[in-house]
């Protein structure tokens, strides 16, 4: 892949990141499990579109990828931001490391990395999100997130 997109020149991300940056600083995220994980959020976004943009990625793998990005950027889906606000990026983080930790799978770790943007290890950061899915979004919601992705 020749040049990735940034979060800081991408408006969906730069939007995305400062709404997140704006809640954890707010006394009312102190108060949500698992707060401190939604600050990755807009890294898997980038992520996810530098995925979704190259060609080497198998058709199969970038088609999945373009639908978590439209359930991502949709403000309603089973944990509405529009409505809840922040806290309702919570469905959409599982949903992205879902898709991240099935890259990592199927792309291979390298190929991860050569696409994101930061020293840490992105199928690292998808696992802990995964792992403190059950404090994010109750079990009905997590299994509708897997059963979101292809088989």
């Amino acid at each position: 892949m020749e040049s990735l997109i940034e979060c800081r020149s991408e408006p969906y991300c730069r939007a995305l990141q400062a709404r997140v940056e704006a809640w954890l600083s707010a006394p009312e995220s102190r108060d949500v499990p698992g707060a401190e994980l939604y600050r990755h959020l807009p890294r898997f976004y980038t992520l996810l579109v530098n995925t979704a943009l190259d060609p080497v990625v198998p058709p199969r793998e970038r088609t999945a990828v373009c639908s978590a990005l439209k359930y991502i950027v949709a403000p309603y889906d089973l944990i509405p931001e529009a409505v809840v606000g922040t806290t309702g990026f919570r469905d959409d983080l599982v949903l992205a490391a879902l898709m991240v930790e099935r890259l990592a799978g199927v792309l291979g770790g390298p190929a991860l990395r050569s696409r994101w943007q930061g020293g840490d290890e992105p199928a690292e950061l998808a696992r802990a999100v995964l792992d403190a899915s059950g404090a994010l979004v109750d079990p009905e919601v997590s299994e509708r997130l897997h059963h979101w992705l292809p088989q």
